[in-house]
């Protein structure tokens, strides 16, 4: 009977949970696989049966070569640690037991399965045996989870870590310190304790990853560090509720990224609404208007869309096609010859007020009135008549879009001509960038319209002003000024460079308040664009088709065409099952580029973080865009809905997937910002600039990599963010 009741940890395999449960039998396999695990034995669930006096003797007999103790007592349920339900913390662990107190430590841990806690185990026909190991003494201990919790990114691995015993953190009565540890670094997000260093982040990170290679899934690691700085695993189970791991291949030939034009904009999931229609109409007119333009013809598909994000085709014509539309678009160009500006780059400086010309004297009246006289009529036309309503006004948006693109592709060559002067001959005297010679600029006046946070149409508009004066703009205007002068005196000696530092100057810094005034109205379109959507869901749910207006969002435009003429062509559930695969899909940290591009993008993409002065660091926790010059230390503050907006205190980093019109009264409190997505012409890099904050922008994966209360550095001259020094980074 001995035998059947109390077996050696080291013999146990999973076949064997129903005897030992799951806790000992991933003990036992950690034996197996050679991972140094205290040495101990296994009451099995015929002990719980059993009187005191006879465990006592199991006790005795089996454990007696283990010594005296000290000993972890700890449960292990038959259900528990598995790869469906952990039922992680359930039952009770005992721990520094002394030989003794060996039988009452069990006992405990066996009535603790009769507790409140435990009922839903016990409905799920889980019994109980107990583990006994040697006690490790550590001087640090804590978790290691081989994938990001919330993200699911396999990438990545978080070490928690405390003084002393794992059980105050596990418990929840310690913070700890947290590492992220990825292929080659180790970063810490936050060192209330400093358990550990780096060293040995990265230690307890590759067995817990050695540990999750053996057993083919994601683990959550349990570990302890001696005061030999030996580590021990004391337990692994697997990862429950995490996101799917998924692939991020792009459905079409070609390269494709969140970080250009409507990327700028999306940083979460599209709904299939939005990506169906507004999405797709704006993206058909906006190369419509590039081709009227410049003869320019873009392949299509213009975007795909993968695992619910949204990217943008940045492909190039093939050769073939381009040499067939050669002759379309010179003739195009000579008839056009004005057109010619925007396409050689020596010429590139006169595209600019061309193309303010026929934004100001055609295309801005054009779209206002447009947007007024739709304000009008909106609530007053028939439901039938709201989707070609809705057309007319995404195709204008889109021609607008392709406008600010445009002026944005003129006004980025010459800010990188500006760039690459300011590198070659004032960087060496002045160091720095040329970004604060392009601050200071008034802001333009709010629409009046609310405050856009996405464009995707799911997101209602804020009722606040968007428009805030920067608390120092008085100083940012001044730092330009000053920035202007020491650039004069270190060219005074060459009147040709000096002249021609004047004429990039003046180019780059009158196109930067246009350009901002250009995105200011874009979005004037919205309210009422999303007025219609509503009606039409309104008028759907009054008919049954749907539960409520807003499930709208989740139908494609053909679908709601065709509810609108009385065919179901979707159910409740598929919206129900799209709704909740958008906020699953939410969770993921996509990349910033799929598929793969042509060699010539590959060359001009490469040559990109040159472009924009970005300076890698090897302790950069992430890496983007240097788009606001400066550098600034302060504690993370993750936001990523306006209903957070409230959280972030003066003086605090600013982490945010974009930063939308709306955001733009955050800027007052921040001192720094750093992004998902964007450019250096992007929001969030032309405001900051104003408002003389740092930002880093386009890193990506920002909002999962930074945690709230995390003290970074902003560097927006290099685009890096790294740890506060005091911080490790290996």
């Amino acid at each position: 009977m001995t035998a059947s009741v109390i077996r050696r940890l080291r013999d146990v395999r999973m076949a064997d949970v129903p005897e030992v449960g799951g806790k000992a039998a991933n003990l036992g396999e950690l034996f197996a696989a050679g991972v140094r695990v205290p040495d101990g034995v296994v009451l099995t669930a015929m002990a719980a049966g059993l009187t005191a006096d006879d465990r006592r003797s199991l006790v005795d007999a089996g454990a007696g070569d283990l010594g005296d103790g000290p000993f972890a007592v700890r449960s292990s349920g038959i259900s528990e640690d598995g790869a469906q339900h952990s039922y992680a913390g359930m039952f009770e662990t005992v721990l520094d037991v002394a030989g003794d107190d060996l039988p009452a430590a069990i006992d405990h841990v066996l009535d603790s399965a009769n507790g409140a806690r435990a009922a839903e185990y016990k409905s799920a026909g889980g019994e109980m045996a107990v583990i006994v190991q040697r006690m490790v003494k550590p001087v640090a201990a804590g978790v290691a989870l081989t994938a990001d919790p919330i993200t699911g990114d396999r990438g990545s691995t978080v070490v928690t870590a405390v003084r002393g015993t794992a059980d105050r953190l596990v418990s929840g009565a310690a913070f700890g310190d947290e590492w992220l540890v990825g292929e080659r670094t180790a970063v810490a997000r936050r060192q209330p304790e400093t358990a550990i260093d780096g060293r040995q982040a990265v230690r307890v990170a590759n067995e817990a990853r050695r540990i999750a290679a053996a057993r083919g899934a994601p683990q959550d690691v349990e570990w302890a560090i001696d005061q030999e700085d030996t580590l021990w695993i004391v337990q692994t189970r697997p990862m429950t509720a995490l996101p799917p791991e998924v692939s991020w291949e792009a459905p079409a030939a070609g390269a494709y990224t969140r970080m250009l034009r409507f990327g700028e904009w999306i940083a979460e999931p599209v709904t299939p609404l939005f990506e169906s229609w507004l999405l797709t109409a704006m993206e058909d007119r906006m190369h419509a208007f590039f081709r009227e333009e410049i003869g320019q013809i873009a392949p299509r598909p213009y975007h795909v869309v993968v695992n619910g994000w949204y990217f943008y085709a940045i492909n190039f014509v093939s050769g073939r096609a381009l040499l067939r539309s050669l002759p379309g678009m010179l003739g195009h160009l000579i008839r056009t010859p004005r057109h010619l500006a925007g396409i050689i780059p020596p010429t590139v400086r006169y595209s600019i007020p061309i193309t303010e010309r026929m934004w100001r004297e055609d295309l801005q009246p054009r779209y206002r009135a447009s947007v007024a006289d739709a304000e009008r009529r909106v609530e007053d036309l028939p439901v039938a008549e709201l989707p070609p309503f809705i057309d007319e006004l995404a195709h204008l948006a889109g021609e607008y879009f392709g406008s600010i693109a445009a002026l944005s592709g003129a006004a980025y060559k010459m800010e990188m001509n500006l760039a690459r002067f300011y590198r070659r001959f004032l960087a060496p005297s002045l160091g720095g960038s040329h970004l604060p010679l392009l601050a200071g600029f008034d802001q333009p006046a709010a629409t009046g319209r609310g405050a856009l946070v996405s464009l995707d149409w799911s997101y209602a508009l804020l009722q606040q002003d968007a428009s805030a004066t920067a608390r120092d703009h008085g100083r940012v205007e001044q730092a330009r000024h000053a920035a202007e002068e020491a650039a004069f005196e270190v060219l005074r000696p060459s009147p040709r460079r000096l002249r021609a530092f004047r004429r990039l100057l003046t180019d780059s810094q009158h196109v930067v308040p246009i350009r901002e005034e250009q995105v200011s109205e874009l979005t004037i379109a919205w309210p009422v664009m999303r007025r219609a959507v509503l009606r039409i869901g309104g008028w759907l749910a009054d008919q049954g088709a749907i539960a409520e207006a807003d499930e709208v969002f989740f139908m494609t435009r053909d679908e709601v065409l065709l509810a609108l003429g009385g065919t179901t062509a979707v159910t409740r559930a598929d919206l129900a099952s799209r709704r909740d695969l958008r906020a699953e899909q939410a969770r993921l940290v996509p990349p910033r580029q799929v598929g793969h591009a042509n060699r010539m993008m590959e060359k001009v993409w490469d040559s990109f973080p040159k472009l924009i002065g970005a300076v890698p660091s090897d302790r950069a926790i992430v890496s983007g865009v240097p788009a606001s010059a400066g550098r600034a230390t302060g504690s993370v503050r993750v936001i990523r809905q306006p209903e957070e907006f409230a959280d972030l205190q003066p003086g605090e980093i600013l982490v945010a997937p974009l930063t939308s019109p709306a955001w733009t009264p955050l800027f007052n409190r921040a001192a720094g910002v750093v992004t998902d997505v964007g450019s250096a012409a992007a929001h969030a890099s032309i405001i900051a600039r104003e408002f003389g904050i740092p930002a880093v922008v386009g890193c990506g994966d920002a909002t999962s990599r930074l945690q709230t209360g995390m003290r970074v550095t902003v560097d927006g001259t290099t685009g890096n963010v790294e740890p506060e020094e005091g911080y490790q980074a290996v």
